[in-house]
C-alpha cells in the first residue's frame, strides 16, 4: 500500500497558521472584553448619578418637612457623597475630597473637588474625566443671588 507523503514544510505551515489563528482569537477576545468593560463603567456612572438624584429628592423632602428650604443653598455645589454615606450608598470607587488643579495626578474613581465644588469621575478604562455638580435651579425673583423660600420660585435640585 502506498503512503501519501507530506510535502516538506507542511507541518511548519500548519503550526504557524494555528498560532496565527489563536493570536487573532485572543486579540478579538481582549477587544471585546475592553468594550464590555467600558460599557459596564458607563452604566455604573449612570447608576451612581441616578442614586445621587434620588438622594437629593429625599434631602429636599427633609428640608421641606422641616420648613428649612433656605438650607438648599448649602447643597448648591455641595458634596453629594455626604448624603449617600448616610444610607451606605457611597460607591466603592469614591476616593474622598480633594483639592487639585491637575486631574492627571489622581487615580481612577469618584472625587469631590473642594476647590471648584465639583464632583469628578476619572475613568478606569479610557482616561476620560467627567465633571458633575449639584445644581439648585430657581427663579431669583428679588435678584439676591441666593434661594429664599418665601420669595423665590423653586424649580428643582439635580445632579448634572
Amino acid at each position: 500500500m502506498k503512503q501519501i507523503s507530506v510535502p516538506p514544510g507542511a507541518l511548519k505551515f500548519r503550526l504557524v497558521l494555528t498560532v496565527f489563528l489563536v493570536i487573532i482569537l485572543i486579540l478579538v477576545f481582549f477587544n471585546y472584553t475592553n468594550r464590555i468593560s467600558v460599557a459596564i463603567e458607563k452604566t455604573s456612572i449612570q447608576q451612581t448619578k441616578n442614586i445621587i438624584n434620588s438622594s437629593l429628592v429625599v434631602v429636599f423632602a427633609t428640608y421641606a418637612a422641616k420648613g428649612e428650604l433656605d438650607g438648599l443653598n448649602e447643597l448648591n455645589g455641595g458634596n453629594p457623597f455626604i448624603y449617600l454615606a448616610e444610607n451606605d450608598l457611597t460607591p466603592t470607587s469614591y476616593q474622598g475630597e480633594i483639592r487639585t488643579e491637575n486631574l492627571d495626578d489622581i487615580d481612577p474613581g469618584w472625587y469631590y473637588d473642594k476647590t471648584d465644588k465639583k464632583v469628578i469621575y476619572k475613568s478606569y478604562y479610557d482616561d476620560q474625566v467627567y465633571i458633575y455638580s449639584i445644581v439648585l435651579d430657581y427663579k431669583d425673583v428679588n435678584g439676591s443671588g441666593r434661594f429664599e423660600s418665601g420669595i423665590d420660585d423653586y424649580q428643582r435640585l439635580y445632579f448634572r
